[in-house]
């Protein structure tokens, strides 16, 4: 499988720009929303309290999303 991806990307430069219109922001903010709800769900579900459930998916959230979006950014972008 991880050959097939890796000739994939070989062939078709263009499937690594990860930020082709400086869109990293966006994209960041519209998969943590997903990941904040699976976050919080999964928390709840071990935890079962609400409130330390929510207060430590905001935490995770905060620090996840700021460290994705300076890992979109300082990505190596292919420089024709």
């Amino acid at each position: 499988m991880f050959n097939k991806l890796k000739n994939f990307l070989k062939t078709d430069p263009s499937a690594i720009d990860i930020n082709p219109e400086k869109e990293s922001l966006r994209k960041v903010l519209f998969w943590r929303i997903i990941a904040v709800v699976i976050s919080f769900l999964v928390t709840y579900y071990y935890i079962g309290e609400l409130y330390t459930s929510v207060e430590m998916t905001i935490a995770e959230a905060a620090i996840l999303t700021l460290l994705h979006y300076i890992f979109e950014e300082i990505w190596p972008k292919d420089k024709h």
